[in-house]
């Protein structure tokens, strides 16, 4: 059975993080926190990048195969590598001018207990939405890590989601840390060092979101493991002399296109070829749902 698609997921962290970005910026007006400040424009390049995978996903279940005969499942790898450019420029190189400035121009701090109890909240609410987002990116997979799961999801929205929210989380430790650190040292430049620290974990979640888009815009394969599973599973009819290839590419979230190049028995007709193909397509399809569109053609 197909998953549902990420929008419900996009659009829960959407409707966080500019709730969380509108509290963030007046704090940090109340404060002249840097790091406040680099959070607030963290929160609200989120909410902006959230809009632009929600709206990515649904510019993809258009249907107009007159035009995208592979339907427009990709559509969503360009939305989501828009967002890890923002990241990159918006949200890193931005947070990482104003830490700078901060740190050769000094401000005094104030209102930093508001400061503190707001990035605690935040944290909170952040961590919510990483646990869904990371739940989804799952779906059963208990025994393999984060880094290896975001690796082998063509799910190229969601990928930007985990990213996000795994960069909001540990860029609102980073903040609350220099806050506290200010906060019982008198001392703001701890506060715009946060900052700082913000603005190269935004870049570096940017550059690592824009790599795996660019895979999975060029045309990534399924795993070597499912490739195996599924000449195997191939091999195992008897009205099949051998497997020539296997071609899988992702064309979309959780779809993927496979042409296989079969050599059939000599001594069947063209109907057994079309009756034996539709049990072969019945067949991929439940090793792995994701094989939306299975092409069968002789050697």
């Amino acid at each position: 059975m197909a998953k549902q698609d990420s929008s419900k997921t996009v659009f829960l962290a959407l409707s966080v993080n500019f709730f969380i970005g509108l509290i963030k910026s007046f704090v940090a007006f109340i404060t002249n926190s840097s790091a406040m400040f680099s959070e607030a424009i963290h929160s609200f390049v989120d909410s902006f990048n959230q809009f632009l995978l929600w709206f990515g996903i649904k510019q993809s279940k258009k249907d107009n195969r007159k035009i995208y005969p592979l339907g427009r499942g990709k559509e969503e790898y360009f939305w989501t590598l828009v967002v890890a450019v923002l990241i990159f420029t918006v949200g890193g190189l931005v947070s990482l001018e104003h830490g700078i400035e901060a740190l050769s121009h000094p401000k005094k701090l104030e209102n930093l207990a508001i400061s503190i109890s707001i990035l605690s909240i935040s944290i909170i609410l952040e961590t919510y939405v990483l646990i869904k987002a990371v739940k989804k990116l799952r779906d059963g997979k208990k025994n393999k890590s984060i880094m290896k799961l975001l690796k082998k999801s063509n799910d190229g929205p969601l990928i930007a989601i985990v990213v996000e929210d795994f960069a909001a989380t540990l860029g609102l430790i980073i903040a609350l840390i220099g806050t506290l650190i200010s906060y019982f040292t008198n001392n703001p430049i701890y506060d715009a060092i946060s900052s700082i620290l913000i603005g190269i974990l935004l870049m570096v979640s940017g550059l690592f979101l824009g790599y795996e888009m660019k895979h999975l815009i060029t045309g990534e394969a399924i795993s070597s493991d499912l490739h195996i599973e599924l000449k195997n599973a191939l091999q195992k009819n008897k009205e099949i002399i051998s497997v020539m290839t296997i071609k899988t590419i992702s064309i979309g979230a959780e779809k993927y296109l496979c042409i296989v190049e079969l050599n059939y028995q000599d001594n069947l007709e063209d109907v057994d070829i079309v009756s034996l193909n539709k049990k072969i397509e019945t067949e991929l399809k439940s090793i792995d749902h994701r094989l939306e569109q299975i092409y069968l053609i002789p050697a």
